[in-house]
């Protein structure tokens, strides 16, 4: 009997895989660059051969460096005949890397099969028409008729989830943004004196630097910046000299004068530093980006606009990590793409402490947000969960 590949094995040379376990294990794979490939998607590769036997997986390592496939066919000497299964559309434009749809079309494999079409205009449905026009059949995983239909839904939904980033900033034209919370039990994230740390435990605090890496920049507000003195960089052994930027919301300008002694430019030069304003805030500190942005109707930054000055500063995502007002802001606009919420053991009590979600919410339970693709890991006794 021919063994099969789960989501926890991976297969030897020669194990025949179906074509969802096929894309299951280019999932995975892709997953290896989250922290790398900015601002490019995270993708993953599984070659089979004609008789659907594992021969090799390649992922995108790193931002200039090869794509998935061609990670993938490099382990190999010949693909002709074989199937491909990619976690996004074969690219069709030379950027840093040659176009992978044209690097495949002479090596004449069978079969090109891709989890989501990319949304970049500059491929959109061409590299797959390249592939196409080579002889090559080319289609999309959830039209193909092997697969049972709650296997196609729940891959697709996984390879969406793989390059949500990506895929965010090119449908929606704005940068991404997740919150991450650290919480007690009954939903307190500080107290009103300022004071906030620790909630959660080490292990945890540790795997909040993995989830910092994944993103641009990490922003939080005045009143964190001056409680905390935050550095807000990525201090993990796996990903040693990451640079990442800072993001502060500072109405008045306040912090202007307190910059130059913070945490946020001992770990990082000023041009990764940026500060959010309202109009006619006075610059305050030499080097350091500075975003004047419109006030609304109810004291808070204009939101469309203040994305898209983000997104002119080049910041593809955002993770937004406090406080309870920056929070609110996000929340209430409806801007918020994924949180990761880290929640400890422990009892706080609401007498003198502050809620994260206290600056935002509807009138009735049917007005709720309502997580979705949802996972949960512990780490020591805290849990963590996102979606």
């Amino acid at each position: 009997m021919d063994e099969k590949v789960t989501a926890t094995d991976f297969p030897s040379v020669g194990n025949r895989l179906t074509p969802a376990e096929a894309m299951r294990l280019a999932i995975l794979e892709g997953a290896k660059g989250a922290g790398f490939v900015s601002p490019n998607p995270l993708v993953g590769c599984t070659i089979v051969d004609p008789d659907h036997r594992f021969l090799a997986v390649g992922y995108h390592r790193r931002h200039g460096s090869d794509h998935a496939e061609v990670d993938a066919l490099k382990k190999l000497s010949t693909i002709e005949g074989c199937h491909l299964y990619v976690t996004l559309e074969p690219c069709a434009h030379q950027g840093r890397t040659p176009s992978c749809a044209k690097t495949l079309a002479p090596l004449k494999p069978a079969s090109v099969t891709y989890a989501v079409e990319d949304p970049n205009p500059l491929v959109a449905g061409k590299g797959a028409a390249i592939l196409r026009e080579a002889g090559i059949k080319t289609q999309a995983f959830a039209d193909r008729n092997d697969v049972p239909g709650v296997d196609k839904v729940e891959i697709v939904e996984a390879a969406e989830e793989l390059a949500e980033i990506f895929l965010h900033v090119h449908r929606k034209k704005a940068p991404f943004v997740a919150v991450k919370v650290a919480t007690s039990l009954d939903g307190q994230m500080a107290m009103v004196s300022g004071e906030s740390k620790w909630i959660t435990g080490e292990i945890a605090r540790e795997h909040v630097h993995v989830v910092r890496a994944q993103y641009d920049a990490v922003a939080v507000g005045h009143a964190t910046f001056f409680s905390d003195d935050p550095s807000l960089n990525v201090r993990h052994p796996s990903f040693p000299g990451h640079t990442n930027r800072a993001v502060l919301f500072d109405f008045g300008g306040t912090a202007f004068e307190s910059l130059s002694k913070s945490k946020l430019l001992s770990v990082r030069p000023p041009e990764n530093v940026i500060v959010v304003t309202g109009p006619d805030v006075a610059r305050g500190s030499s080097g350091i980006r500075h975003i004047q942005v419109p006030i609304d109707d109810e004291g808070k930054f204009e939101m469309k606009t203040l994305l898209e000055s983000l997104g002119n500063e080049g910041l593809n995502s955002l993770l937004v990590e406090g406080g309870a007002y920056t929070f609110g802001s996000f929340f209430q606009a409806r801007a918020v793409q994924r949180v990761h919420v880290y929640v400890a053991p422990v009892v706080i009590g609401g007498r003198h402490a502050i809620s994260w979600s206290r600056h935002f919410g509807g009138s009735a339970l049917a007005e709720n947000l309502t997580l979705k693709n949802v996972r949960r890991q512990e780490f020591g006794p805290d849990l963590y969960w996102t979606g």
